[in-house]
């Protein structure tokens, strides 16, 4: 899967979906999602394999376990595997969660 895949793949959850960030403020829930780096397989002063982590983060006014679910499914049936972490930002009375994954 290809970065333009996956957000094409997002965009089925039927919220904001954008890369990196809104330029206008959005109403939760949405999803922004970003390159975070690469974790490549280098052997021999050679790139063999180029593998992109990307973060994917779900915004939403409350605990939305259902929303949750649908994007771990998603990811699932993209065979996508994932980590997730999830904070509450104070400032913002948001919940923000980020799911790893590696393209």
């Amino acid at each position: 899967m290809i970065l333009q895949e996956l957000a094409q793949a997002l965009e089925t959850l039927n919220i904001p979906v954008t890369y990196s960030h809104f330029n206008d403020p959005q109403t939760p829930p949405f999803i922004c999602y970003l390159v975070t780096g690469s974790d490549n397989f280098n052997a021999d002063n050679t790139t063999y394999q180029e593998f992109t982590n990307v973060d994917i983060e779900l915004y939403t006014k409350k605990k939305d376990i259902t929303l949750e679910n649908q994007l771990k499914q998603l990811l699932k049936d993209n065979e996508l595997p994932f980590d997730y972490s999830s904070v509450f930002i104070n400032e913002e009375k948001i919940y923000k969660i980020t799911y790893e994954v590696t393209l």
